[in-house]
């Protein structure tokens, strides 16, 4: 058995270090084909049970399997010391894999604090339980970063990419996500937030509770129901009235556009099906795309959709598509 087939054994075990889990991600970056190998046993939203499955998880199992993998070092551990040792718990779907600790050592059973970097390539999906509650669901080519134990007086974590948040109430310990231009601080909500690095826009949706968004000197709070859009190079923040749930059914296996930029709409589906759209630029600046795609369909869908609004030519060759006017 080859170095990296038995990494991928431990992997789907979940008994990686993070040294291996760095080495499995260059390995699929190598090629196309490496990456379907290993997403190869299930598609990741291939049932449309996904959210009745998501609301009937139970963190409390996987803590018990978490004691099961430590009993033979030691007798007896609480639960509080299960959740001091393990300060991240994911769960991805689409591989059969279940769920289990990310970064799990002995030496996190010190005090020391260490940052831990959570990556989803496209194509992914993945789910986060933090120790305090929190529920994090991570969109495609996705990073978050998180210490391994949180302060006594505030709870941060780094986002690049799009995730939705239900945060775990903690008057004492505000919860605050940093993506680059702004900081939102939370204390216990839910919301999406957009902040890919290769588009201009900050997209903050709030579905329940209150937010506030730091940007520089300014503050500005948001309710129920509000967007706020932050445009990067002018430094211009606008709030509208949405409906918040438009722009977090992705984590429910489906992307809700309305009337939005053609251009960032090829980046979602790059994303999404991992793919890569090359297109002319310049046709299909300034228009844009209305239409519900679907995780458990290929990008072929998207393309017909599309094809029902603005005419156009398209060729698939595996990973790569080109679209061009009819």
């Amino acid at each position: 058995m080859s170095e990296i087939e038995t990494i991928i054994q431990k992997y789907l075990q979940g008994k990686t270090s993070e040294e291996e889990n760095q080495q499995l991600h260059q390995w699929m970056l190598q090629s196309p084909e490496n990456k379907k190998r290993l997403f190869a046993e299930k598609d990741i939203w291939d049932t449309f049970n996904f959210h009745s499955n998501l609301k009937k998880y139970e963190i409390t199992p996987e803590l018990e399997l978490l004691k099961k993998r430590i009993a033979p070092k030691q007798e007896t551990i609480s639960l509080k010391k299960i959740l001091q040792i393990a300060a991240i718990l994911l769960v991805t779907f689409g591989l059969g894999w279940g769920s289990r600790f990310i970064s799990f050592t002995g030496e996190q059973q010190t005090a020391q604090v260490t940052m831990q970097e959570i990556f989803v390539p496209k194509g992914q999906v993945n789910q986060v339980f933090l120790a305090d509650g929190t529920r994090i669901w991570i969109n495609s080519e996705t990073k978050l970063t998180t210490p391994s134990v949180f302060g006594t007086s505030e709870r941060v974590v780094k986002l690049s990419g799009e995730a939705f948040f239900e945060v775990a109430k903690d008057a004492k310990r505000p919860f605050r996500v940093e993506v680059n231009g702004q900081q939102i601080e939370v204390l216990g909500t839910s919301f999406n937030v957009r902040a890919y690095e290769n588009s201009n826009e900050i997209e903050t949706t709030l579905e329940t509770g209150q937010i506030r968004l730091h940007i520089g000197s300014q503050t500005t709070l948001l309710i129920p129901g509000e967007q706020s859009l932050f445009n990067k190079s002018e430094k211009r923040l606008i709030i509208s009235k949405v409906n918040p749930e438009t722009f977090s059914s992705w984590k429910d296996g489906r992307y809700e556009f309305q009337n939005e930029d053609l251009l960032e709409v090829f980046k979602v589906v790059e994303r999404w099906y991992d793919v890569e759209i090359t297109a002319d630029e310049t046709y299909f600046n300034g228009m844009h795309f209305s239409g519900v795609i679907k995780r458990n369909k290929d990008a072929r869908h998207f393309l017909e959709l599309l094809n029902l609004t603005v005419p156009i030519r398209y060729e698939v060759k595996t990973d790569k598509i080109r679209i061009s006017k009819k």
